[in-house]
């Protein structure tokens, strides 16, 4: 039988283990509340980082744009262009049309190269996506080529659109094609433009866009810095001459603006717009902005500008 000094002393520890569970149990509902404020402060700030690089970047790309239209001509070149915002360096990436693949009227050869080389697919994966862009926007309902896709493929395979039966006026449509997956998408985007041209204009193409199709990485570069008269020999004699062309547009009016800026903390943002330098009577600016992406932080390394 137990005594009453020994009930009290149990009683007693059972209170003790008590207390200790709802102080454990306090503090960690402290811990979750000072991690989500510190969550939210971080995001905060963030968001107020994001606003104050997105007023400079837009500030650089407005200066460039100016500039194209003092400067424009018949002969339009890639370039970048470093600026200085408020003690801010700003690098403005100015890509013309003609310097990117044009998916509505490109070669097979070069979509498959661009899927192969830029996206990182097997050849046979290439020419499967070849085949599904080409059916994606050809008029007809009769699939094309290695794995082509038309709408009964799309329906039988549970997708979530069908072929659009026409040239795209907006990229992303791409997101739309039968196997085309969100992380292939990204990798080929800053590849694409419309521009209405079966080749690439040399003087107006990304060096990242010449390595990738050539095949050599360090390429473009090494091209961008060469003297105008010797870009093409290197290109035009090379395994991917097919997909490049010396000649430049007589227009060379619609431009891809990247602008970047480095803030606190090491941290790249980055911010994209087309524009058409074409004159527009009544606009509030002597240019037409096409489309304006929203500011984004840049994440990987690889992504990272290196100007």
């Amino acid at each position: 039988m137990m005594t009453e000094p020994n009930k009290a002393l149990r009683s007693r520890g059972a209170a003790l283990i008590l207390v200790l569970w709802l102080v454990a149990a306090l503090s960690l509902v402290v811990m979750a509340s000072a991690r989500g404020i510190r969550q939210q402060t971080l995001r905060a700030g963030l968001d107020l980082e994001r606003l104050r690089a997105e007023s400079v970047l837009d500030a650089a790309m407005q200066l460039t744009t100016q500039r194209l239209m003092v400067e424009r001509g018949p002969e339009s070149r890639y370039r970048i262009q470093r600026q200085s915002f408020g003690g801010q360096e700003v690098w403005v990436e100015v890509t013309p049309s003609g310097g990117l693949v044009d998916v509505n009227v490109a070669s097979e050869a070069l979509l498959q190269a661009l899927f192969q080389r830029a996206g990182g697919l097997s050849a046979g994966e290439a020419a499967i996506m070849t085949s599904r862009v080409r059916d994606f926007i050809d008029p007809d309902d009769t699939p094309g080529g290695v794995g082509g896709a038309e709408a009964a493929q799309y329906r039988a395979a549970g997708w979530p659109s069908l072929p659009r039966n026409g040239a795209l006026d907006d990229l992303s449509e791409l997101r739309s094609v039968l196997g085309m997956t969100p992380e292939l998408y990204e990798i080929i985007a800053p590849h694409l433009g419309i521009n209405g041209q079966q080749r690439i204009e040399i003087d107006s193409a990304p060096p990242a866009l010449i390595d990738a199709l050539t095949g050599q990485p360090g390429l473009g570069v090494r091209i961008q810095h060469s003297p105008p008269e010797n870009r093409a020999g290197v290109l035009m004699s090379g395994a991917a001459a097919e997909f490049f062309s010396p000649a430049r547009s007589s227009g060379g009016q619609t431009m891809r603006l990247r602008a970047y800026v480095r803030t606190e903390g090491d941290r790249w943002w980055q911010r994209e717009a087309w524009v058409d330098l074409g004159e527009r009577p009544g606009g509030s600016t002597p240019w037409t902005m096409l489309s304006l992406e929203p500011t984004r932080r840049l994440n990987k390394s690889e992504q990272e500008f290196k100007p």
